[in-house]
Parts: structure tokens; C-alpha cells; sequence
């Protein structure tokens, strides 16, 4: 079946607004290296305090990776991505308005939350709603909104550098419109067609898939999904198995020294 005009610019149109997440991903990441140096200078930080600062949005990240899975098999991924927006919203108000280093960690703890929730969950959701032949495609969204959200945390930080020692809050305060706006966007974007089959809502999954990839091949993809969900068994023992220990260990260790500089 040939693309439709139509139908593809609403995958598009899905897609970036779950890539938003990325862009916020990338900016409350760089954020904070415009911003630690007044912070200190501000709640006059040590230098163990500093790092505490600077890492609890890397902890929180830990902690919202590995919830978000569960979480979205249970509440559906664009109602766990509506929480995470809630939390970047969150956050970033907090981190711009603390008055001491406990509430400035909390709130970028929070912040660490949604940027592990988003960068599992978006990728993840539009794949699940893409259609097949531009699937690719879309994914690389998410890449392209975290990099671009990097180079403009830098570009905010420039701009309200000069502004005196207490512009490190404007900085962090910058991301609550994005953040707004990303929820905004998710009330209007439909469920995961693969998670509405899985939980018993075929009718809807079709009238998604219809959406976006059109009526003929949109019953191929939903018979595609039930067969891949009737073929799954997964368990994390099977990820020890000694067919995959190897590529396990590989995958992990690749990710943790392209990490390394």
C-alpha cells in the first residue's frame, strides 16, 4: 500500500510530540553546566556538596529507567509519559526556586525521574505507533530532540549568563513552558496500538493503526502484533541464558564506555 499524505503527517505529527520528551531530556542534562557555578556561589556549596547537586539528576535517572517498563506494561505508555511531563514541569520549577541545596536536589531528583521514564518510553511509544516504512525514521526523532535540546541548554545558559548571580534560576526555569507544552501535547496523541491489544482494546489499537498507516495496512500490522505478542515468553532469567549472556555483556559494556571521555 502506498503512503498516504494524510495518514503520514499525523505519524509525524504523534511522533514529535513524544519526541518532545527528548528535547527535554537533553536540555535539563546540559543545563546544569551553565548553572553550577553561580548555584555554589549562591548556597556557598562545597565541593562534596557540589557534586551531590550536579549527580541527583543522574541518580533519579537510574530510578526512572528502570520504573518505567513495569510502569507502562500496567498504566499504558502515553499515560506514564503524561506523568513524566508532569515531572519535567516539576522540576523545573523546583530546581529554579529553591531556597537551600536539599530542595534544589530533590527537584533535580524528580527531574531524573521523567529523563529515565522519557528515554525508554519514547522511543519505545513511537515505535509502537509508527508505521512500518517510515518507523526509522520517526524513532531518529527522539535522537535528533535530545542533542538539539543539549545545544539549546547551552545557548540558554549563554544568553542569561550576564544577567547577574542570580540567572542560574532563570536558566532551570526555562524548560517549564517546553514541559507544559509536552503535556499539552500527550492529551491529544493516541495509546500505544501494541499496549491496547496487549490489554484487550483491539478496537481502539485498529482505529490507531488506521490513523496513521491506513485501513489495509493497518489489519496486516494488527495481525503482525498479535502474532508477536502470542509469540512472547519473555523472562529476565532468558537474558542469562548462555545463547545471550555474551551479547549482554557486549551491549553493557559498549554503553558504558561510549559513556566514558
Amino acid at each position: 500500500e502506498a503512503a498516504v499524505p494524510g495518514h503520514t503527517l499525523y505519524a509525524y505529527m504523534v511522533s514529535l510530540v513524544a519526541a518532545a520528551s527528548g528535547l527535554l531530556f537533553g536540555f535539563d542534562i546540559a543545563v546544569i553546566n551553565g548553572a553550577i557555578l553561580l548555584l555554589r556561589q549562591q548556597f556557598a556549596l562545597t565541593e562534596f556538596q557540589t557534586e551531590v547537586a550536579a549527580s541527583s539528576l543522574l541518580i533519579g535517572c537510574v530510578f526512572g529507567a528502570s520504573l518505567a517498563g513495569i510502569s507502562s506494561d500496567r498504566f499504558g505508555r502515553r499515560g506514564i509519559l503524561i506523568v513524566s511531563a508532569i515531572l519535567f514541569a516539576l522540576s523545573s520549577a523546583g530546581a529554579a526556586l529553591p531556597r537551600d541545596l536539599a530542595e534544589f536536589t530533590a527537584a533535580r531528583f524528580a527531574g531524573g525521574l521523567a529523563i529515565g521514564v522519557a528515554s525508554v518510553l519514547a522511543p519505545l511509544y513511537i515505535a509502537e505507533v509508527s508505521p512500518a516504512r517510515i518507523r526509522g525514521r520517526l524513532v531518529s526523532l527522539n535522537q535528533m530532540a535530545i542533542v538539539t535540546g543539549i545545544l539549546l541548554a547551552y545557548l540558554v545558559n549563554w544568553l542569561l549568563s550576564y544577567h547577574g548571580p542570580e540567572s542560574w534560576r532563570w536558566m532551570f526555569a526555562a524548560a517549564i513552558l517546553p514541559s507544559v507544552a509536552f503535556f499539552a501535547g500527550l492529551l491529544f496523541v493516541p495509546e500505544s496500538p501494541r499496549w491496547l491489544v496487549e490489554n484487550g482494546a483491539e478496537d481502539k489499537a485498529l482505529r490507531v493503526l488506521t490513523r496513521v498507516s491506513g485501513e489495509a495496512q493497518a489489519r496486516r500490522e494488527m495481525e503482525e502484533i498479535k502474532t508477536a505478542i502470542a509469540g512472547e515468553s519473555g523472562s529476565l532469567r532468558e537474558l542469562l541464558q548462555p545463547g545471550l549472556r555474551r551479547a549482554l555483556l557486549i551491549a553493557v559494556t559498549l554503553a558504558v564506555l561510549q559513556q566514558i571521555t
